[in-house]
């Protein structure tokens, strides 16, 4: 034949292949060869060759494999072989769905590849015996001698010196994925497989490939179901083979032509729950014994054969659907799902109520979620979902959720509307209006719970036995160092002192915003008309608040410049006479009339209640954790408060609405 240079053909395969592709592509030719001499006592020999310093069972101490040789009784290398070989792309095997292409693999893989074979031409038995060449020549070495004597037929092919990436250690597991790749051998129940007898310097006794396949529940691979399926037409078969002793691997869907597997899919890709082993009890010597198992579909058929790549390691038609050919990848795979979700239908009901139960659980701490959990198809969600997995998917089916009903609610009220179909509507339409204003009700109550949680531990003594700082509580409250147009609405926490507090035009939190001194209120807000009035009534309130941190008590000093009482008096009266500021630089307009309330949270001990009592004329309130003062001349209402009443009344306000919700404890 014309000259090719062989590596250049080797390094221009595109198919993806590991070390036991040239294995599988030798068990293949061997097992032709066999079937081609027609003998029914076939023997195919797979020998691991190992580093000779040193072999042991122990799987950390077992050597690395070099080579691999493969043997068999068959036809052997008769001229007409010998030629197919030395063809690149050789037709000689088309018809059983060779490409001539399949021995590059060798190559690409081992260093080097050599082959002797005994054959019989003119009646007369021969040996030939040849190395796979590496630069222009395929055949290489080429010795052809007569046998002086009557001989029998077989190939021996070495695979010598293995590349770069290297196979398994483990002999069984080596074993393990050579059956796996040649189970449709195995499947078809016309045919006899040749004996395949794997050795292996590492093991005690060979393994024998073909006992390891059966129909019984002691085979370590059995044969579970073969059946036709039509997909756009065309007629396949599957084999659906159940593996046991998986060592970390999936469930697959595995497309073949000439026996050998082409393209494979993880069943997970489609069906989730397939996505970690299966298990289940047997009884071994009279006691219940636990055993994991995968599935492996085998697809065949003469359109898969027609069109496999010469690499063997795809089709020409395309993964997704196209308009060339009447099925795809995908087509066939998305069949052979529809018949593993029937097949392990049992199976996929459990896993999938053991997900909801999952979801349920979660629902019960994120209560929100509740009306969203029959919405989710637990089918599709991969198996053992994260605490981050479910709140991604229930927050997208509420998100789906809340889309939906504006949508719904847009259809129903629209002037081209349906009246009948629109009444008809209407009911489901406020239903689900309602669980969605339950959800988002009680996800920002649990929210409140929450800060009202983490106000409490701020307010307690920290690990080193001191109070947090005052910055710590007023930042729970009311960032500091900000105002109400860099902190949103959900950004501050004012309802735990006031829930009218919300409802303001303008805050200030320790900023100095309004005038150029450094004489600032810890919070300053300017509420919204709450009720509308004649335009000449005042109607704006303004509150003050002054923090001090908890444990503190100086501030009631003599000599203390920290008087939280004067120092909020001292605010309302600059406000009053103009000397603060809008933000944007116009005047604040405070009438006489306008209502100040000045808010003090701190805590009390026999000497500040004595100072607040005594010397700043507060009356009590009946708990005798709050104290009061009004300034009638400013229209001034002051209330003193402690940390402790401040967390305990936010909590009863709340009271009924964790117990609603499920939030109490």
């Amino acid at each position: 034949m014309s000259k090719v240079f062989i590596q250049g053909v080797i390094n221009n395969i595109r198919a993806k292949s590991t070390p036991y592709t040239p294995i599988i592509e030798a068990i293949t030719n061997a097992i032709d060869a066999i079937d081609k001499s027609g003998r029914n006592d076939g023997e195919i020999h797979i020998r691991i060759i190992r580093n000779p310093q040193f072999i042991s069972t122990d799987d950390d101490n077992v050597a690395n494999v070099t080579s691999v040789e493969i043997s068999d009784n068959g036809i052997g290398f008769n001229k007409e072989n010998r030629d197919s070989f030395d063809t690149i792309y050789s037709q000689l095997k088309r018809s059983i769905g060779g490409k001539g292409f399949g021995r590059f693999f060798y190559l690409r893989h081992f260093n080097d590849v050599h082959i002797e074979s005994t054959f019989i031409e003119d009646n007369k038995y021969k040996h030939r015996s040849f190395d796979f060449g590496k630069q222009y020549d395929v055949i290489v070495n080429d010795k052809v001698s007569n046998l002086p004597r009557s001989s029998e037929t077989g190939t021996i092919l070495r695979l010598l010196n293995i590349k770069g990436v290297k196979l398994d250690k483990d002999p069984e597991i080596i074993s393990h994925r050579i059956l796996e790749q040649i189970l449709s051998y195995f499947s078809d129940p016309e045919y006899v497989c040749p004996r395949i007898i794997f050795e292996d310097d590492a093991l005690d006794i060979p393994i024998i490939l073909n006992e390891q396949i059966g129909t019984q529940d002691d085979s370590l691979i059995q044969l579970k179901k073969s059946d036709i399926f039509i997909v756009n037409g065309i007629e396949l078969r599957y084999k659906m083979f159940k593996i046991l002793k998986p060592r970390n691997q999936k469930s697959k869907i595995i497309l073949t032509a000439r026996n050998q597997a082409v393209t494979e899919k993880s069943l997970d890709v489609y069906i989730p729950d397939f996505c970690s082993d299966f298990t289940e009890d047997v009884l071994v010597d009279g006691e219940k014994e636990s055993r994991n198992y995968i599935i492996r579909f085998y697809v065949q058929g003469e359109y898969l054969e027609d069109n496999v790549t010469a690499e063997r390691d795809s089709f020409n038609f395309g993964e997704k659907h196209d308009l060339v050919y009447p099925a795809s990848v995908e087509d066939i795979e998305k069949a052979i799902a529809e018949i593993a979700k029937k097949e392990f239908e049992g199976v996929v009901s459990l896993r999938s109520k053991s997900k909801r139960e999952k979801f349920e659980k979660y629902a019960q701490s994120n209560i929100w979620y509740k009306p969203y959990i029959d919405d989710i198809d637990f089918e599709a969600i991969k198996a053992n979902p994260t605490q981050d997995d479910i709140e991604l998917i229930l927050h997208k089916a509420k998100y789906e959720r809340d889309l939906e009903i504006k949508k719904n609610i847009s259809q129903l009220t629209s002037r081209n509307r349906n009246y009948i179909e629109a009444q008809s509507n209407a009911k489901k339409l406020i239903r689900e209006v309602k669980d969605a204003s339950y959800s988002d009700l009680a996800q920002y109550i649990a929210f409140r719970k929450s800060i009202l949680e983490l106000f409490k531990k701020t307010l307690e003594w920290n690990d080193l036995g001191e109070y947090d700082t005052e910055k710590a509580v007023h930042d729970i409250i009311f960032p500091t160092k900000s105002d109400s147009n860099d902190t949103i609405y959900d950004g501050h926490n004012l309802w735990i002192i006031d829930e009218g507090l919300n409802l303001t035009q303008y805050l200030s939190s320790d900023k100095n915003i309004f005038n150029e001194n450094k004489d600032r209120p810890d919070i300053a807000a300017f509420h919204y008309n709450v009720a509308y009035r004649d335009g000449s009534e005042a109607s704006n309130p303004v509150s003050i608040f002054e923090f001090k941190r908890p444990g503190r008590n100086d501030f009631v000093d003599a000599s203390s410049k920290e008087d939280p009482i004067q120092q909020i008096i001292r605010y309302v009266n600059s406000i009053r006479n103009g000397d603060y500021k809008t933000p944007k630089g116009s005047r604040i307009h405070i009438s006489p009339t306008t209502p100040f309330y000045g808010y003090i949270v701190a805590d009390v001990d026999n000497k500040v209640e004595k100072w607040l009592i005594e010397e700043k004329n507060l009356k009590s309130m009946p708990d005798n954790k709050g104290w009061f003062l009004i300034q009638d001349n400013i229209n001034l209402r002051i209330e003193f408060v402690t940390w402790e009443k401040l967390l305990n009344d936010a909590v009863v306000r709340h009271r009924i609405f964790f117990e609603k919700l499920g939030l109490e404890g």
